[in-house]
């Protein structure tokens, strides 16, 4: 398998699962979107330092490893910026909630 499909086959699943139970965690009401997005951004580098050990491991042309550290860099970025985004819309969230529940009770 080529780098780039070595790549894409860790980063799409990892967004997914991620994802995935982001949305379910919020719905169910479990968590707020906002702790989602502090878990991904978390979890973002973890799972880039993983990542890149084992393309390490693969890389059979006996290189210095620059292809497994720009693609654990990759990833890494991108799931952060995944986790940012998700922590964003999560606080906007509560605080439209919050603005929309301080108006009702005025209200009353």
């Amino acid at each position: 398998m080529s780098g780039d499909g070595l790549l894409w086959s860790v980063l799409l699943p990892s967004l997914l699962v991620l994802n995935v139970s982001a949305i379910l965690l919020y719905q169910k009401g479990k968590m707020p979107l906002w702790g989602s997005g502090l878990l991904i951004v978390i979890l973002g580098p973890i799972i880039a330092l993983i990542t890149g050990s084992v393309f390490l491991k693969i890389d059979s042309t006996g290189g210095y490893g620059f292809g497994a550290a720009y693609a654990a860099a990759f990833i890494g970025f991108v799931i952060v910026g995944n986790g940012i985004l998700y922590l964003i819309i999560g606080l906007v969230l509560g605080i439209k909630n919050f603005i929309k529940r301080r108006q009702i009770n005025q209200s009353r």
